[in-house]
């Protein structure tokens, strides 16, 4: 993803991604490890956790942490140092809605035939191909 998008995310919760962490504790140094397009999913899962973190970190007192954002297998992975079932659930929602949002552009898409799967519209799936 473009580090000026990355940038917003990182300001607006820094205290989940450690984009200065260490490495074996996170990976979060590598960055977003995905295309723009799904910018806007993490986006609003980011948005749609902060009450649920907010209520188990009230519990448990530890500080909730992205520990990975990537693409792998065509669809958004989000990893987290720790979850509750809402946690999960909204993850695997963001997840889904990833396997039909092309992952260059935001518009709708699909998985793409091929050696590697990855979520395209039908105009990025063509301009790869050729």
């Amino acid at each position: 993803m473009r580090k000026d998008l990355e940038q917003k995310l990182v300001e607006r919760w820094p205290t989940w991604f450690r984009v200065n962490g260490d490495i074996r504790e996170t990976l979060m140094p590598l960055g977003f490890q995905h295309l723009d397009g799904w910018f806007n999913i993490v986006w609003r899962l980011c948005e749609d956790l902060e009450p649920l973190v907010a209520e188990v970190e009230l519990k448990t007192g530890q500080p909730f942490e992205v520990r990975q954002v990537k693409e792998k297998f065509g669809c958004m992975r989000f990893r987290t140092n720790f979850h509750s079932d809402a946690i999960s659930a909204r993850i695997e929602a963001a997840t889904l809605e990833s396997f039909h949002t092309c992952e260059v552009c935001g518009q709708p898409g699909s998985q793409t035939e091929g050696p590697w799967s990855r979520t395209r519209c039908k105009a990025h799936a063509e301009s790869e191909s050729s």
